[in-house]
């Protein structure tokens, strides 16, 4: 089901940029619908907060001391129970009831705030089952919260950026492919810009999912690059459209490197699902997926907390947005360089 939502979500994407085709100027309500989708996904990733419910406390007791919690607070008729002197009341989950209620310890001041409302994400620590000390009340009302998974924390966050910028460069070189085999097939120079444009596009892409990803491994894996299988597969890949480029730049004939253009970017294709989608999920390796880890990963794994429906709807609004901001790019730089051909002819 969760597959089925995020390709649901990729489809989407790809209708909305093809409308009116790739070389057309795109009309003013398309683009105020992408600067809306993509607003809205940027505020649904920040505004959030990472926390985990009140019923899942026993399972991430290690952790919770460095995390807040959401939870539904009841005070029986603002009765304050008292325990080794200490102040307490009873608090209950909110994603599932919890048979037997959590004491929470607060002081006078905070009971006072506390009573303003039953909606609160907290910070406790945990002093022994059952029994918790309210540290910090981080935020009231919350009308979205995002699942604490274990090790990713408020990093999580980031999948909604790092993982648009890899499928987009995926996109973008199969865009890159199929209009140098038109252009092998009609030979008009048009095509072979296309070509280009969008490999130019994809490059740029897969190397902002790659300083996402190595930002996001040196606050996990302590640096910013560790030769893991996937971060080595998108360095080849990279390697190889930079020979592209090169390519392109040492051929002056336009027809010849058109064709030969043409011809290294289907076979530069070729390896673009292995090293992306095949390489990394059959070796061993840090990142999520990889061979051995026991998932496939924060986005497809079906394990409890992972990508809960706030975030997979947050997660496919960036998909989205991010997508359309890639055919708005290549729109605006393929009508950019067909100009400056015309103007250099």
């Amino acid at each position: 089901m969760k597959l089925l939502v995020i390709l649901s979500g990729f489809s989407l994407a790809i209708l909305i940029g093809f409308y009116k085709g790739l070389k057309q100027e795109k009309p003013f309500i398309w683009k105020l619908l992408t600067i809306a989708i993509l607003i809205s996904g940027a505020i649904l990733t920040l505004y959030p907060r990472v926390a985990a419910s009140i019923s899942e406390i026993d399972e991430i007791a290690p952790y919770i001391n460095n995390m807040p919690i959401p939870t539904e607070i009841f005070i029986k008729e603002h009765t304050v129970y008292e325990e080794d002197s200490r102040n307490f009341i009873e608090i209950y989950g909110t994603n599932s009831f919890v048979d037997k209620p959590h004491k929470l310890f607060v002081n006078e001041k905070n009971l006072e705030v506390l009573k303003k409302s039953n909606h609160w994400i907290i910070k406790v620590q945990i002093l022994e089952e059952n029994r918790l000390l309210l540290k910090e009340i981080v935020q009231s009302k919350p009308w979205i919260s995002y699942p604490y998974v274990l090790s990713l924390d408020d990093r999580i966050k980031i999948l909604n950026f790092h993982v648009p910028m890899a499928w987009i460069a995926v996109l973008a070189y199969f865009i890159s492919m199929f209009f140098a085999a038109k252009y092998l097939r009609r030979k008009e120079i048009n095509d072979d810009v296309m070509a280009a444009t969008s490999a130019s596009l994809g490059t740029l892409f897969a190397i902002l999912a790659t300083v996402s990803g190595s930002v996001w491994a040196k606050f996990n894996w302590g640096s910013f690059w560790n030769w893991d299988p996937r971060e080595t597969s998108i360095f080849i890949l990279l390697l190889i459209y930079f020979a592209y480029f090169a390519l392109r730049g040492s051929i002056e004939r336009e027809d010849i490197r058109a064709k030969a253009s043409a011809v290294y970017s289907i076979i530069a294709f070729v390896t673009v699902p292995f090293l992306v989608f095949v390489l990394p999920r059959i070796t061993a390796g840090l990142h999520p997926g990889s061979q051995g880890g026991g998932m496939s990963g924060p986005i497809l794994s079906t394990q409890k907390g992972m990508l809960d429906s706030s975030l997979m709807f947050s997660f496919s609004l960036c998909v989205i947005g991010f997508t359309l901001i890639f055919f708005w790019m290549l729109n605006v730089n393929y009508r950019t360089n067909i100009i400056k051909k015309s103007v250099e002819e």
